[in-house]
């Protein structure tokens, strides 16, 4: 089981492509079966987050008060900057596709995604720091998604905040309660060591859980997707434009402020790494098929941005004014 954690792990991109472009197929070939899977999305969800979340330490949100800056810096990049950016985006490019609009900004305000900490990891950033963003932009994310849509979205379409905000409480705090009692018990009955052995293979069991998302979403849209090749083009500008904006002006302000190269780390790929099968999710739920195709088509695009930011962070780490400072290795 280890072994095929560790296969999934290393080429989870990879997997997570073939699952896209195999939905698609599916969903041509068979246009019914998506409908009938989409009533499997929550379950989809729960296994996505709950594995992921048996590694986040709840009480660790108490001891990052000693960099409430830098914290603040990356709420105030992902659940403000983030949404204004893409609410101005979307009523440039996209005023008359109304239900593009509002995917562009349900993924601008959804909180960064589990993949955080290991982008974070393998670019010899603070990692103890990524977990907190993680955890810290998951409990924002319930009041903030519903009340940004509503403000945001509401001129496009006719947003439910409430019900919006039911819906991100479940999805959000049980999984990450039920995890934490996991947690618990898995430390007192296994050990320290053994945990840990057993925690390499939480985030293969919850990119399963990512991969069934994408794959009832696509074989749902499949038709869609393949009947306006276009929509890509009107949607791809906007995007371009967001995540390029999502990278570099993190970066900027990092080094303009003297931040240190591992903190710098784990704030860009905390802003530009969104959880985007969460944004998913809530479409299937509250939102039209051209809202979730539009929010299907962003994964390649933001693992692109992701893996060649990655690319470029050992040149980076090379010229940083702090490069003596590095965590996670």
């Amino acid at each position: 089981m280890l072994n095929a954690a560790r296969f999934i792990n290393k080429n989870l991109i990879k997997i997570l492509l073939l699952v896209i472009v195999t939905g698609i197929i599916v969903g041509y070939l068979f246009p019914g079966l998506g409908p009938l899977l989409q009533p499997l999305t929550p379950i989809s969800v729960f296994i996505m987050l709950y594995p992921m979340m048996i590694g986040i330490k709840i009480e660790e949100i108490t001891k990052a008060v000693k960099q409430w800056k830098i914290l603040s810096v990356t709420l105030f990049f992902n659940f403000v900057l983030a949404p204004l950016l893409s609410g101005l985006l979307a009523s440039i490019f996209l005023a008359s596709y109304p239900e593009f609009a509002v995917g562009l900004i349900l993924a601008s305000v959804v909180p960064c995604g589990g993949m955080l900490v290991a982008w974070t990891g393998m670019a010899r950033g603070n990692m103890p720091l990524a977990v907190v963003i993680m955890t810290l932009s998951f409990l924002s994310g319930i009041i903030l998604i519903p009340t940004w849509m509503t403000i945001l979205a509401g001129k496009f379409i006719a947003i439910d905040p409430l019900s919006m905000l039911k819906t991100i409480f479940l999805v959000i705090v049980i999984p990450l309660l039920l995890a934490n009692l996991t947690r618990r018990g898995l430390l007192k009955r296994l050990g320290q060591d053994k945990f840990a052995q057993v925690k390499e293979s939480f985030p293969a069991v919850s990119a399963l859980g990512m991969f069934s998302v994408f794959f009832i979403s696509m074989t749902a849209e499949a038709c869609h997707i393949i009947n306006h090749p276009e929509y890509v083009g009107i949607i791809a500008v906007p995007l371009a434009i967001l995540y390029i904006l999502m990278f570099t002006i993190p970066l900027f302000c990092a080094w303009i402020t003297g931040m240190e190269y591992g903190n710098m780390i784990a704030l860009t790929f905390g802003v530009g790494g969104k959880n985007i099968s969460i944004a998913l999710a809530l479409a299937m739920m509250f939102f039209g098929p051209a809202t979730v195709m539009i929010i299907a088509m962003i994964p390649p695009i933001q693992i692109t941005f992701i893996a060649s930011f990655y690319k470029l962070t050992p040149f980076i780490r090379a010229r940083w004014h702090n490069k003596e400072v590095v965590h996670g290795n």
